[in-house]
């Protein structure tokens, strides 16, 4: 058998095999047909960047919280919170228009006014005490109440002491917190403005005054028994927890006894007592350098600023302004008296008018402070009314030595003794 064709015919084939494939190999490849791309809407578009740079154009930004404005509202400071003196609506009048002015975020009481150091009041310095004009302090709350709801704050207490009428004040906003030593006591002082010796007549004035008063517990949302234990020796005071709800009642029979005894004793608070109770909302630092911090922490707040111009700058300087307009008025009265004392013979209208232009500057400044007319008339019997009648008196006298050169019938007979006499120991005040 010839195997000599087959051979060449297989040669031949794979020489074809060959040239196909080079020549295949020095041609590019005809590309793959390109798959429709899938159609994206504007708002997908939006949301994908197209390159990496553009992606670190349009990241979404994380939005912070807003920083809250805090504007504070001292009622009473360091060693000066006499309650209606220092605590006094001519004040917190101003305090209302500065508010609505710079409408702040928060509105922030801080309360320190303890008449004494302890509650026994008896023979101590009644200087020292508050006074509770009911009528202007409660249109003084519900005015600050009105103006902070009016600009949308938010309005908190913070009691750093409150003794005596001032525990009204701290109870008088839902929102209540008290510093870590703070106290609130004392209110049996209603006792002074109820005493009378016919029993039936007593009563009434007292239940009246219990009435007034558990008013600004009743505004802060607290229980009026709470009022009654703490003004009434004989009341008691107790509270039970039904759930996250507590109840109060003016006995005894409570989980937890606050005044259990019908004894001369009244209910009181501290701090930690008033947060187990649900009293006060917390507990907030004594150091007036973190107590708003520490507020705003337990509140949840954790961007906020204090308004740099606040309610601390007026109520500085209206305390320290009738505080100097009583001492100016005790030395002044002292040179009214010399004045008067020196008003006979040929000087005698030289210093009428002296002291006529003394007593003119004390009404100013009783006319300016009603703090300076209340402490004036509290404790040297002195009234705004007294001081023009003597004004009068004094214009009487010196005009009467115009018409004439001699003078007048006793002319010069109260040197020394005329005058203001009611006040002779108004130097002894301070």
């Amino acid at each position: 058998m010839n195997f000599q064709p087959i051979l060449l015919t297989i040669l031949a084939g794979s020489i074809a095999l060959l040239d196909m494939s080079a020549l295949a190999q020095s041609k590019p490849a005809t590309p793959p047909a390109k798959t429709p791309a899938k159609a994206v809407s504007a708002k997908e578009t939006a949301k994908k960047p197209a390159t990496k740079d553009a992606a670190l154009v349009v990241a979404p930004v994380i939005e912070t919280e807003k920083s809250k404005s805090v504007y504070i509202v001292p009622m009473g400071i360091e060693d000066k919170g006499q309650f209606g003196l220092d605590i006094h609506p001519q004040v917190y009048e101003q305090i209302a228009k500065d508010i609505t002015e710079k409408r702040p975020d928060i509105v922030v009481f801080i309360l320190n006014s303890a008449d004494l150091s302890s509650v026994r009041y008896l023979g101590d310095d009644p200087r020292k005490f508050g006074l509770f004009d009911d009528d202007g302090i409660r249109k003084m709350t519900r005015d600050l109440k009105e103006v902070i709801e009016k600009v949308g704050a938010e309005s908190i207490m913070i009691v750093r002491d409150a003794v005596g009428y001032s525990v009204l004040l701290g109870l008088s906003w839902p929102n209540m917190y008290m510093t870590d030593s703070a106290r609130l006591m004392g209110l049996e002082r209603i006792q002074e403005r109820t005493k009378v010796e016919d029993p039936e007549v007593y009563a009434k004035f007292r239940e009246a005054m219990i009435g007034i008063c558990n008013g600004f517990l009743i505004s802060g949302g607290y229980d009026p028994n709470i009022g009654m234990a703490m003004m009434r020796e004989d009341k008691m005071l107790s509270a039970t927890f039904k759930g996250r709800e507590i109840v109060w009642s003016d006995d005894a029979k409570g989980t937890w006894v606050v005044d259990g005894s019908k004894e001369k004793i009244t209910a009181h608070f501290n701090s930690e007592m008033a947060e187990d109770l649900g009293l006060s909302d917390g507990t907030v630092s004594d150091d007036g350098a973190t107590m708003i911090e520490d507020l705003m922490y337990l509140r949840g707040t954790r961007n906020y600023e204090r308004l740099p111009q606040d309610g601390e700058i007026l109520v500085r300087q209206y305390i320290d302004g009738w505080r100097k307009g009583l001492e100016d008025c005790v030395k002044s009265y002292t040179k009214y008296q010399e004045a008067l004392g020196e008003a006979q013979g040929k000087d005698e209208k030289k210093n009428l008018s002296k002291a006529k232009g003394i007593l003119e500057k004390v009404l100013s400044i009783v006319k300016k402070y009603p703090a300076v007319a209340i402490r004036l008339n509290q404790q040297f019997g002195i009234s705004s009314l007294e001081i023009e009648t003597e004004l009068l008196t004094l214009q009487d006298r010196i005009r009467g030595l115009g018409k004439s050169t001699a003078p007048p019938s006793g002319g010069g007979g109260k040197g020394g003794g005329g005058g203001l006499g009611v006040g002779s120991n108004i130097t002894d005040s301070q």
